[in-house]
């Protein structure tokens, strides 16, 4: 249950380290209350998504309640992978290569769109509904946070595509529900 409670929280979250790779090599900083505002967003969306999930799962049998939840990941993942389109720099509204707390709003928000559904899958086939939140804010975090490092670091060398990681993203929630329904 842990280990796909961490594999779910990856998948989440690892659209920050794109997001991340984008604003660096765009020179775009984050402020530190910005940060904490995506933190506190990824970590709402993920505890409803929970609870939704929960209460979803409250008014099916078991078995049914995992096939919904099963289905809800990989139609996810396949959401995901086909959509594969970022635009981060558009978080930045006023273009001022900084993005403050109202901008990381938004860009809270649209990050933690799939953790809704994958936090609802999620927790109707079992994942840990304690460290879930927990777990997605702090990926949340690392992800931008070492997708920014590197693109400073990599901005010189050569320009790193967002879908990448939003392809790894979608495959990751494919292979767990398709592991779910052979399991």
């Amino acid at each position: 249950m842990f280990f796909n409670t961490i594999i779910l929280a990856v998948s989440s979250s690892i659209d920050s380290l794109s997001i991340g790779i984008t604003y660096g090599i765009n020179n775009t900083k984050i402020s530190n209350f910005a940060k904490l505002v995506l933190f506190l967003v990824s970590f709402c969306f993920s505890t409803i998504s929970i609870w939704l999930g929960n209460l979803i799962k409250s008014f099916f049998s078991n078995f049914f309640a995992n096939c919904i939840g099963t289905c809800i990941l990989i139609f996810m993942g396949l959401f995901i992978v086909f959509q594969a389109i970022n635009n981060p720099k558009s978080s930045d509204l006023d273009n001022s290569n900084d993005i403050d707390a109202k901008e990381s709003l938004i860009l809270g928000i649209a990050l933690s769109l799939d953790s809704i559904c994958i936090g609802i899958g999620g927790s109707i086939i079992g994942i840990n509904p304690t460290f879930f939140p927990f777990l997605v804010s702090i990926f949340q975090f690392v992800f931008l946070w070492l997708g920014i490092f590197s693109g400073f670091k990599l901005r010189n060398f050569f320009k790193v595509s967002d879908n990448i990681w939003s392809i790894i993203s979608g495959i990751l929630l494919i292979v767990l529900g398709i592991s779910k329904l052979l399991f």
